[in-house]
């Protein structure tokens, strides 16, 4: 029996350990070493993960990553759960094999392509603009709009929300309707059963729906680079530059882990949070 499930887990085991364990681990060497801007060396210092706690410009650019990954993830939940909740318990059941694989569908669209298309869209002389101008709207708020951090929360969740319905969609389907009806017929109100029910039950797909868009967006560096402008720019345009630039590998990879630290910290604090109101569905 142990020989089956070892022989079951081996390969995926391999293809971890080939593709993120190992490829990982020596990133996360480097981040203890040091360079000559010639070469790379392994070491055992913190200095780089005291520059990244005491620069300000690296804690700048982490935190800014935390909190436009957030804003992403919650947007993202916003506007996928309605959709979600249709195709599994609401009016688009009959139809909602259909809406996700035009969901699915829409992913395949080029990551690039889509950022280019809201580069336009959000430029001075793109269709929004010109809408605002022919509405008699002054210029201003698409001047603030434009290359900003509004701008790449924007283009990131219109990249991730068909990412956030799949876990949403897998969650909602598992909630038997008959709980909601039963709820509903002991006095609950549509709200009541849905705070009390669906969002408990449908937590995990919650939770698992925010990870995803909330790392995606707060280790982006492509759109903040096109889209973010100077004050936007966040910690994966700092990586880049790291290994790209100056070959600097070993505070490229402190910047880093110093961000995946602390994206895993903000993820596990607000599970607990969850479970200690009551929404997080335990196993």
């Amino acid at each position: 029996m142990l020989r089956q499930l070892g022989l079951m887990v081996a390969p995926a085991g391999l293809f971890m350990a080939i593709f993120f364990i190992v490829p990982l681990g020596v990133l996360f060497a480097y981040s203890f070493g040091a360079t000559n801007g010639i070469d790379v060396s392994f070491g055992f210092s913190l200095d780089n993960y005291t520059k990244v706690v005491t620069s300000p410009l690296f804690r700048d650019l982490i935190w800014r990553s935390l909190w436009v990954g957030s804003c992403v993830g919650i947007f993202s939940i916003a506007l996928a759960f309605p959709l979600a909740y249709a195709i599994t318990l609401g009016p688009l059941q009959r139809a909602g094999t259909f809406v996700l694989l035009m969901v699915i569908v829409s992913l395949f669209t080029a990551y690039i392509v889509r950022i280019y298309a809201w580069r336009t869209l959000l430029g001075k002389q793109g269709a929004i603009g010109q809408l605002l101008a022919a509405a008699g709207v002054p210029g201003a708020p698409l001047e603030a709009l434009s290359y900003s951090k509004a701008a790449v929360i924007i283009t990131l969740v219109s990249i991730l929300v068909p990412v956030a319905v799949l876990p949403l969609t897998s969650a909602l389907s598992g909630i038997p309707p008959a709980c909601i009806a039963a709820a509903r017929s002991l006095g609950a109100t549509a709200f009541g059963a849905f705070a009390r029910i669906t969002v408990p039950l449908a937590s995990r797909g919650i939770i698992s729906a925010f990870a995803l868009t909330f790392v995606i967006a707060a280790g982006d560096f492509i759109t903040p680079q096109l889209l973010g402008g100077p004050q936007a720019q966040l910690a994966g345009n700092a990586v880049v530059s790291r290994f790209g630039l100056s070959f600097d590998w070993p505070l490229g990879s402190a910047i880093a882990f110093t961000l995946i630290f602390l994206m895993g910290a903000l993820l596990w604090a607000m599970t607990l949070v969850l479970r200690r109101l009551g929404i997080k569905d335990r196993p």
